[in-house]
């Protein structure tokens, strides 16, 4: 019975539907089909209308005062470029069904040059030893400060003063590891590496493969 309903839920916004953006290049292969598909006023209206809310073709042809049939021509045009997709289905009153269309990217980038299309990771590395750098710094202010304000034993008035040899450097590591000085550089270092490792994973290797596939 849901088929003869009405049903018009909200659709995934892109956002919603976690989509990253799209670069291409002028030398790409694809960039001669994506520039021939958005050609057409009408075609850069209707991707513009989808980016804004995903909806129909009849939707899209009462929102730009246009004909169902030149919609749906260039959505097929804008999806032979892969640049919309069908993401749902909605039933009008009568049962019938609608293909809810959507962007494929959540922004697409037409580019010349030769700028990286990639995130550099030779930067991204730059970055994070500067940061374990500053991290090492402030442990080292941290274990200095704790070392003065950490009062020594007292010693007996009968007794006098004994100096103690220097520290070896075995010690010293050990001592300033123990400490909060330790501490602080640890919890720096394994935040400074998790937040690399997501930017990794996340960033870097998806935007790698499609570089990788435009070539």
């Amino acid at each position: 019975m849901s088929s003869l309903l009405p049903l018009k839920p909200a659709p995934d916004t892109a956002s919603d539907r976690e989509l990253e953006p799209r670069l291409v290049g002028f030398r790409d292969e694809s960039a001669e089909q994506i520039l021939s598909a958005v050609t057409s006023t009408t075609a850069r209206r209707i991707l513009h209308q989808l980016y804004l809310d995903p909806t129909t073709v009849s939707d899209i042809a009462t929102e730009l005062d246009s004909s169902v049939q030149n919609v749906s021509y260039h959505l097929n045009r804008l999806q032979d470029a892969d640049l919309v997709e069908v993401i749902e289905t909605w039933y009008s009153e009568q049962g019938r069904e609608m293909d809810v269309y959507a962007p494929t990217n959540s922004a697409l980038v037409l580019f010349a040059g030769a700028e990286r299309t990639t995130p550099s990771l030779t930067a991204a590395l730059r970055r994070v030893f500067g940061a374990v750098g500053v991290v090492g710094v402030v442990s080292t202010i941290v274990h200095a400060r704790w070392s003065v304000l950490t009062p020594s034993p007292s010693l007996r008035v009968a007794e006098p003063p004994v100096q103690q040899p220097d520290p070896t450097v075995w010690e010293t590591l050990v001592t300033f590891g123990t400490g909060p000085g330790g501490f602080v550089l640890g919890i720096g270092i394994f935040l400074i590496l998790s937040l690399f490792a997501v930017w990794y994973w996340r960033t870097y290797r998806p935007a790698r493969s499609r570089s990788t596939r435009s070539v």
